[in-house]
């Protein structure tokens, strides 16, 4: 069992002693856990119990953290919804092999799962690894408390130079705290010597922080571990922020970083003017070749920049598909009239069939759209790359004519099917409920899963098509934007996408997040609900009011049924349905915050989120009195119910694509 972290005692030292005879170094620390001694302080908790949800949650992130550590060597993931909202984080350290790492974080997974099934939070801190997890992701003061020390190296003798090693470490880790957390890259190495007459008296450090910790609660965490270490030998000294490292000898394979230690005045010695000259020469070649240097790997980078440039604008990827133009002009029937399944601002669709007898749905550009070549680049950088059975799968490009090639989806659109008076009828309530499943799974994935963090932007029923099983896969990734690993939020200046389906902070204050998708989904779980347009007048008392509005107001009232979609003929549960409307209004409210984001939807839809599905939701976003005479079609109006007195042309696109 690996040893457990607890405050500083003089029983932890001969604890620790002990520990450092083992072959690996490891401790662990569970929160209100019987593997944490009763002597340790205890960290915040929850006033809720451990529930079996909150659990489940911690296993799935930790048993999928081996493998989900990048090359960076630092990850952190969430699951589930509040209260049993599970988060976890992994560091490789930074002087640990990928093969080490996972070995490390393999055996912290084992530990926690075997002698912390009743924390809410705790950490496993190994040589080459450390995991931590907790209900919260908000950095919290006792993380800092919890140490693990190991003592290990030569020891240095004698007076003297015990002296000067103590001022020499000082030294040396007052520079590398200084660096790491003043610097970008959250370690630091470096070495200096103590003893300048005999070869091996030099000391080597290494300190390092986790990723997501801040300057100064990088710089607190190291200033913390300093004096835990003796000035005697070498050792370790880790918590749950921050490690840092000392020993006698160069214990890592990383190129030192700190500035090379200083000659001592008995290794100094006096330049004669020859030697002077000399060095002046060899100073100006060596200066004449490293500037040509510089100026070749300058002219060289740039040459790569502007190929890597070119190669981006014409192949949108690595691992594309190339499709000739003879083989899609075979497929299309040289694009026939007949083959033709649509058209939008980015130009046209039509349905193919390749030899081996695949169908597909080939994009083409038109030659007079300035803003769809944009947009098309745009898509195949980003459905090269999400993979997922709820998006629809990218299957080829041909670069010639720029044409992209999809997979055929044979029951096209779901705005085809939901608002045809003769469609509807095929969709009964179970495959509504699918699609509405497979939409939030596809949502889930963009926002959470994927390499890149995707707002689809464009969320609508045109743009969710339907396999022959009816499985719903969202398209059209042209106005699509990528955030980075961090980012949040984003303001664009011209909103793009379809109006009645946008956010009102995105179509005020163009603020682009994965809560402005979560309001066009809420539209759209709606519109399934009851086969009507949001934007279409309801009958001639409701003409005034936008559907979300008309809706809320039933289900306040309790009649529900009179807004259900009447092709469904009462054949349906009434708890799912309205499950889901309380899902969609949710999705409505004003405050992006009060949202639920794609992982709760995938719960609520499933039965595993009791207190989300008993929030009751508020008025709509744009949801107006029944007075105000509004245009449903624009989707917003003031408390008043009156139009504002200007509105601007913000140059958005709308499509309406038929089946593909």
């Amino acid at each position: 069992m690996p040893s457990v972290m607890s405050s500083p005692a003089p029983a932890l030292v001969l604890l620790l002693l002990a520990a450092s005879m083992a072959d690996s170094q490891a401790g662990l620390n569970c929160s209100n856990s019987s593997a944490s001694p009763s002597s340790a302080p205890s960290p915040p908790t929850s006033n809720t119990t451990n529930s079996s949800a909150y659990r489940n949650n911690v296993l799935k992130l930790l048993d999928a953290l081996p493998e989900a550590v990048p090359p960076t060597g630092f990850t952190s993931h969430s699951l589930g919804a509040s209260p049993d909202r599970a988060f976890v984080r992994g560091l490789c350290h930074v002087d640990s092999t990928r093969s080490e790492c996972r070995k490390n974080l393999q055996e912290a997974v084992n530990d926690i799962g075997r002698y912390c099934a009743s924390s809410r939070s705790g950490a496993a801190l190994y040589d080459k690894c450390c995991i931590t997890y907790a209900d919260t992701n908000a950095s919290i003061g006792y993380e800092d408390v919890f140490s693990e020390v190991w003592y290990e190296g030569d020891k240095v003798s004698g007076s003297d130079l015990l002296d000067s090693y103590e001022r020499t470490y000082h030294s040396l880790m007052d520079g590398l705290v200084a660096r790491v957390a003043s610097g970008s890259a959250m370690f630091a190495t470096g070495e200096a010597v103590y003893a300048p007459s005999d070869p091996n008296g030099r000391t080597y450090g290494l300190v390092e922080c986790m990723r997501d910790l801040s300057a100064a609660e990088c710089r607190r965490c190291l200033q913390l571990l300093v004096p835990k270490l003796p000035l005697c030998c070498g050792g370790t000294a880790q918590n749950f922020n921050c490690r840092l490292q000392v020993q006698v000898y160069a214990f890592y394979d990383l190129a030192l970083d700190a500035p090379p230690p200083a000659a001592s005045p008995a290794q100094q010695r006096p330049i004669s003017s020859l030697g002077k000259r000399r060095l002046q020469h060899v100073i100006l070649v060596v200066g004449t070749l490293f500037v040509i240097v510089v100026v070749l790997a300058c002219v060289r980078r740039q040459r790569k920049r502007i190929k890597a440039n070119k190669e981006q604008q014409d192949n949108a990827g690595e691992g594309m598909n190339y499709i000739s133009l003879e083989v899609l002009r075979a497929a299309t029937s040289n694009f026939s009239i007949n083959n033709k399944l649509g058209e939008g601002g980015f130009g046209e669709v039509f349905k193919g069939e390749l030899q081996n007898g695949m169908k597909i749905a080939v994009k083409r550009l038109s030659n007079n759209s300035a803003q769809g070549f944009d947009e098309l680049k745009n898509e195949l950088v980003l459905a090269n790359r999400l993979k997922h059975k709820n998006l629809v799968p990218l299957l080829g490009v041909c670069l010639q004519e720029k044409l992209v090639v999809y997979e055929y989806m044979p029951n096209g659109s779901l705005h085809t099917s939901l608002f045809n008076s003769e469609k509807a009828h095929q969709l009964d309530w179970m495959k509504r409920k699918t699609i509405i499943s497979g939409i939030a799974r596809g949502l889930l994935y963009l926002h959470e899963e994927s390499r890149l963090k995707v707002i689809h932007r464009d969320l609508k029923p045109s743009n969710v098509l339907l396999d022959l099983e009816m499985n719903a896969k969202i398209s059209d990734f042209g106005l699509s934007r990528a955030f980075g690993e961090d980012q949040s939020i984003d303001i664009t200046k011209r909103p793009v996408g379809t109006l009645g389906y946008m956010s009102p902070e995105y179509a005020y204050r163009g603020q682009v997040s994965t809560e402005s998708d979560m309001y066009s989904f809420g539209v759209m779980v709606i519109e399934i609900v009851t086969g009507r347009r949001n934007y279409r007048s309801l009958d001639d008392d409701t003409a005034s009011r936008y559907l979300p509005s008309y809706v809320w107001e039933k289900w306040r009232a309790g009649s529900m049924e009179e807004v259900v979609d009447p092709s469904l003929g009462g054949r349906y549960p009434k708890s799912e349905l309205l499950n889901c409307v309380q899902i969609g209004l949710l999705c409505l409210q004003v405050n992006p915050s009060s949202r639920p984001d794609a992982s709760e939807v995938v719960l609520m839809l499933d039965g595993h989120s009791t207190s989300m599905t008993m929030r009751t939701p508020s008025r709509p976003a744009f949801c107006f009195p029944r007075p105000g005479v509004v245009n449903p079609a624009l989707g917003y109006a003031t408390t008043s119910g009156q139009l504002p007195t200007t509105v601007s042309d913000n140059g958005m696109t709308i499509s309406d694509l038929q089946p593909r």
